[in-house]
């Protein structure tokens, strides 16, 4: 298997692994917005998505989707920060990949 290959092969494992996980923060977006109530103090890890949604964008997936799941239980404010965040996070990540197999395949 030439290094072209196996590149290629991992990028694609990496888009299977983020593909479910969008689906589901897709979904928690939908939720986190008609829960959020605006009685309720914002939510932390919603400013924390969005600022390692572009700082870190793996990190950022992980906030964004911890930071929603707590916005649709407890109902509190931030649910569009922690969308943009969410969505911020997934396209840097798949131009970050994008571009690491750009350079795989340059070699």
């Amino acid at each position: 298997m030439t290094s072209a290959t196996s590149a290629i092969l991992v990028f694609a494992l990496c888009l299977l692994v983020l593909a479910p996980l969008a689906v589901l923060g897709y979904r928690q977006t939908r939720r986190a917005a008609a829960a959020t109530d605006p009685d309720v103090g914002s939510n932390f890890l919603a400013g924390m998505a969005l600022l390692f949604g572009v700082l870190a964008s793996p990190v950022g997936i992980l906030f964004s989707h911890l930071s929603l799941r707590q916005i649709a239980q407890t109902g509190a404010s931030g649910a569009g920060i922690a969308t943009a965040g969410f969505y911020i996070s997934y396209t840097l990540t798949v131009l970050q990949l994008a571009l690491l197999l750009g350079i795989a395949l340059s070699r």
